[in-house]
């Protein structure tokens, strides 16, 4: 035990020297955005596609509320600064921030590789990172409160974790704090005991998980300049840790009902947990947080919830029963598959990814 308290101090130590050595050097900051916390955003319709007149006005604000996060983090002595897409809107053309009104002290992350902007996406060429949008976790009352999907809780060991939690743990591979978020104001709460040095920007009140109350615009983008830069400060005086939790890493996932929870324990060395919850451990927190994305895919009963809602309706019916004999028609006769199961044309291939996308 001694001898991994010593081991554990001697991390910080180090860890502390690299971020000032690096911080005198005009730090690269990476900043990862969210859209559910974002300033303006005061119904569910703003951060999704599929509603294109609010999801307009969404991306007016979150570009707005990354802008004066970027003005921040330059006056306060920021040196290079990149954009990634963490909310993925179903936006599969661009990232939801709308590049081209981009404050131009930053620049987008555009690649040409498929990434995760809570995995891969973090690398050890990032002094620190900034997370704008954020929103509180899952099964509370924050506006749109949810933990990587909706309703489903995420613990690791005993910590109940928010998606900045999961930045932040991820980060600590290399070294790196989250100094800044910006959010609603039960996401501030949730994370001040576990960051308690942490710039925090309240853009809105919680009213419930649907309905926020923004502050003024120009009121929110004060809040958020200002905690920008003064993060910056903070930073460059050495002021910030990264995020530790030691492994192994005991990964506990909470779900709605025991047929997701089934299904998150076919994933490998997933664990049942109780008649609603899955557990398994991992030796990484990134091997983790990879199994826990298996987990909940599998865990996913979508397409059940379609066929109850469809079944109940007559013209649902009817796309039912086409479905089905569509079925049996290809199994029984494969080569004569029926016209509307043939496949339809091929997706362009993509030339550039930017995060959740």
């Amino acid at each position: 035990m001694r001898v991994l308290r010593m081991l554990f101090f001697a991390f910080l130590f180090s860890s502390g020297n690299l971020i000032s050595q690096a911080a005198t050097n005009h730090p690269k900051i990476l900043l990862i955005y969210d859209m559910e916390g974002v300033s303006g955003v005061s119904h569910y319709e703003m951060t999704w596609v599929e509603r294109p007149e609010d999801y307009a006005r969404g991306r007016e604000f979150l570009t707005s509320d990354v802008n004066a996060a970027i003005r921040g983090l330059a006056a306060g002595g920021a040196g290079s600064i990149w954009i990634q897409d963490g909310h993925g809107s179903g936006n599969v053309k661009e990232p939801d921030l709308l590049v081209d009104k981009m404050d131009p002290h930053a620049q987008f992350d555009f690649r040409d590789r498929d990434f995760d902007p809570y995995d891969t996406g973090i690398d050890g060429s990032v002094d620190a990172i900034v997370c704008i949008g954020m929103h509180a976790r899952a099964n509370t009352d924050g506006f749109e409160a949810h933990t990587v999907t909706d309703r489903i809780s995420y613990r690791i060991n005993g910590v109940d974790f928010t998606e900045t939690h999961i930045v932040a743990l991820s980060a600590a591979r290399w070294g790196i704090p989250v100094i800044m978020v910006s959010g609603d104001n039960l996401l501030g709460e949730q994370l001040k005991p576990d960051f308690p040095e942490l710039e925090y920007a309240v853009v809105k009140t919680a009213k419930s998980r649907a309905l926020a109350e923004p502050l003024p615009s120009a009121e929110a983008s004060k809040r958020i300049e200002e905690a920008a830069k003064r993060a910056m400060g903070k930073f460059l005086k050495g002021a910030y840790r990264p995020f530790y939790l030691p492994p192994p890493y005991d990964f506990q996932l909470g779900f709605q009902n025991w047929q997701q929870a089934n299904g998150a324990a076919t994933a490998p060395g997933v664990l049942h947990d109780g008649e609603t919850g899955v557990r398994y451990r991992s030796a990484t927190f990134i091997e983790g947080y990879r199994l826990s994305l298996d987990a909940l895919r599998r865990s996913s009963d979508a397409l059940q919830v379609l066929i109850r809602i469809l079944s109940q309706d007559p013209q649902g019916k009817k796309y039912l029963d086409q479905l089905s004999d569509a079925f049996w028609t290809r199994w029984l006769t494969p080569e004569k598959p029926a016209p509307h199961m043939q496949p339809g044309p091929k997706p362009a291939p993509k030339t550039r990814f930017y995060g959740d996308n």
